[in-house]
């Protein structure tokens, strides 16, 4: 082969090189960021009396009043509880992912969150919820929260459950990249 024709195909061979690169690191990148908003939407658990097929989250701020989320509900810096909102907790105002941030959850009686269509809240656009991944529930007075073995965890004012733990107001849950605050 004459010298020319070997330097296109290194050069070929280095161009091909580049783009298998390129896209290599475009598939991580688009992995890390997470999904776009907008693509699948996120189902909720304002469900009737009879469960036909999971809901889906309101856009809106809050389906059953209509009303606002007050802005001490809707995001504080800290991932610590407020002060002095310790009390009942009735429902979860939905922080993150900011498509749905507002949106309103109400704790009738169990609520599971997962990627698995049985679910409550079956969020099957989330990679870092598992099938079944956990379940916030009522017990006496108290509500609970409790991690069903999930592989990348439950988490509570910042820190990873092990055992079932009692919401109080103004805790924050993390379920994936959801992000829950007790109101």
């Amino acid at each position: 082969m004459t010298d020319s024709l070997l330097n296109i195909l290194k050069y070929s061979l280095l161009g091909l090189l580049y783009l298998f690169f390129a896209r290599v690191l475009w598939a991580v990148w688009s992995e890390v960021s997470g999904p776009r908003p907008g693509t699948a939407p996120m189902p909720a658990s304002a469900r009737a009396a009879t469960p036909p097929a999971p809901p889906t989250l309101p856009a809106s701020p809050d389906a059953t009043t209509g009303a606002p989320v007050p802005a001490s509900q809707s995001g504080r810096g800290s991932s610590r509880p407020a002060k002095g909102k310790r009390g009942k907790v009735g429902r979860l105002v939905v922080l993150e992912p900011k498509v749905r941030k507002g949106a309103v959850i109400g704790l009738a009686n169990e609520v599971t969150f997962g990627r698995a269509p049985g679910c409550t809240i079956s969020v099957p656009d989330d990679t870092f919820i598992s099938q079944v991944h956990s379940r916030i529930f009522r017990d006496a007075d108290d509500v609970v929260v409790e991690d069903l073995t999930s592989t990348n965890g439950t988490y509570v004012n910042g820190n990873r459950i092990t055992m079932s733990q009692i919401l109080r107001r103004g805790d924050r849950i993390q379920i994936g990249s959801i992000v829950l605050e007790a109101g």
